[in-house]
């Protein structure tokens, strides 16, 4: 009787750890309007602008996507710091007419940022929200979707023509394949760039 309490004892402190394990393991998922959508495929493309020169920027474009019996939701953020080379911190999600040093940014002729629903539907980032990134030293990433705004312009870069669509959660925690791209120069014409090259045709 003694050794059968010790047993379920036992059972009930694993079952408890491993039930507490899974429910602090990271989902990388997104969440717009309602439906949580898992990411299953991502990139990330480092685009260097003026190489060598005293205004070198660079600019890191992420690509979350889920892919989904045919049906492709891609989200895409494209964060800068016009002073820092390297990817960490804290993006605000800014709008169109507003200067910022460091942020997400919406839309431009190389990188973008919104959301895009199988090719039927775009919709760019507003003002509002922000993006989290951490790169660890082991290389891994962690990346979490701060309340971004989304939604559409009825004129590009007039933020008054802005109306909010939604929201977008979530986070993705593990590795991160990247591609670094000198502007201007030979692109490598990967997956990525291909995928980000669609998403910019829907809205230009």
């Amino acid at each position: 009787m003694k050794k059968n309490a010790i047993l379920l004892v036992g059972l009930s402190a694993l079952l408890t750890l491993f039930s507490c394990s899974k429910n602090n393991d990271p989902v990388n998922s997104f969440t717009f309007d309602g439906d949580e959508y898992l990411i299953n495929d991502l990139y990330l493309i480092e685009e260097v602008f003026n190489k060598g020169a005293s205004n070198e920027m660079h600019v890191f474009q992420f690509m979350f996507g889920n892919i989904e019996n045919g049906d492709t939701t891609m989200l895409a953020l494209a964060v800068l710091d016009k002073n820092v080379k390297t990817l960490s911190g804290n993006y605000p999600s800014l709008g169109y007419t507003e200067d910022d040093d460091r942020c997400l940014y919406p839309f431009a002729l190389f990188f973008i940022s919104g959301i895009s629903f199988d090719g039927d539907s775009y919709y760019l980032t507003g003002d509002g929200g922000s993006v989290d990134v951490t790169v660890n030293p082991d290389g891994l990433y962690s990346v979490k979707f701060n309340d971004i705004s989304v939604g559409d312009y009825e004129l590009m870069g007039d933020n008054t023509t802005y109306t909010e669509t939604g929201k977008i959660t979530g986070s993705y925690e593990g590795a991160i394949h990247k591609e670094v791209e000198e502007v201007g120069g030979t692109t490598k014409g990967s997956v990525a760039r291909t995928r980000l090259n669609s998403l910019l045709e829907q809205v230009k």
